[in-house]
């Protein structure tokens, strides 16, 4: 991983950024947007896979709600249920909602500018950063908002998504006209507090029948999808094997061919 260190100077934010280079043939872009928490070092399983398939993978951080937020949040002795409400409060920061999207348009911007082909991805926080770049209706604390960067996208991977009408609009979610690849897992429930799996499935049922995927993974719980955890090698597998040949299909057009067995079991819908 290569590491970039951009500044927005008109919003006088920093963008750290962790950069994968394609290998091989070069077959675009994918940007990704980090949970809470997150920083560009971490989701390395990721950005390694996807590179490896040939595409230029940036991980972007946010200043706002990276780690050193999570450290200011978390007391010692905290337990995990008064985590996850810290966190759900953190999260509804009016400054942080504005921002993240606007960060995951200004490196797009700068990496990859004109019509060239781009994929855009984001885990939990980074799931609402990646449907509010896209112009899908934010919730935010003062009112709706909505963002129109003019930025041509191919395609959104969506992991462990808030549910419809948190911090996203189902009317926003049902105009979604994009392909999209939305995974969650039979654990990823409870962060933000009172969230539950079958929520985050309701995200993908609110969107556009026809062009859009899901992957409901057996025992894979929230951190899983950020490669943190005890056993989560079979999910980090899966979760890249299962969106790499979404990028691939999206790429070159086509259907996609999903894997055969995984290392974990999988229900897969797709409509």
């Amino acid at each position: 991983m290569e590491t970039l260190d951009l500044f927005d100077t008109a919003r006088q934010r920093a963008i750290p950024v962790g950069l994968y280079p394609h290998q091989g043939e070069f077959l675009g872009w994918l940007f990704f947007s980090v949970g809470f928490g997150g920083g560009r070092a971490g989701y390395a399983y990721l950005g390694r896979a996807w590179s490896r398939l040939g595409f230029q993978v940036a991980v972007i951080e946010h200043v706002g709600s990276n780690a050193e937020t999570l450290k200011g949040i978390h007391k010692p002795g905290m337990r995990q249920a008064e985590l996850a409400e810290a966190v759900g409060r953190a999260v509804q920061n009016q400054a942080e909602l504005e921002a993240r999207p606007q960060d995951l348009a200004y490196v797009r911007r700068l990496l990859s500018p004109g019509p060239g082909w781009a994929g855009l991805a984001g885990h939990s926080f980074g799931s609402y950063t990646a449907l509010a770049a896209l112009g899908v209706e934010a919730l935010l604390p003062d009112g709706a908002q909505t963002w129109q960067f003019a930025q041509n996208w191919s395609g959104v991977v969506l992991m462990s998504a808030q549910p419809p009408d948190s911090v996203v609009s189902r009317r926003g979610l049902a105009g979604l006209d994009l392909p999209a690849f939305l995974l969650t897992g039979t654990k990823d429930s409870g962060m933000p507090a009172g969230v539950t799996f079958e929520q985050r499935i309701i995200t993908y049922e609110a969107m556009p029948a026809g062009r859009k995927a899901l992957a409901v993974l057996e025992g894979a719980d929230h951190m899983a999808f950020a490669g943190i955890g005890l056993a989560v090698a079979p999910a980090m597998e899966a979760i890249a094997q299962l969106t790499g040949e979404f990028w691939l299909a999206l790429r070159h057009n086509r259907l996609p061919i999903w894997p055969g067995p995984l290392p974990l079991p999988v229900d897969l819908r797709v409509g």
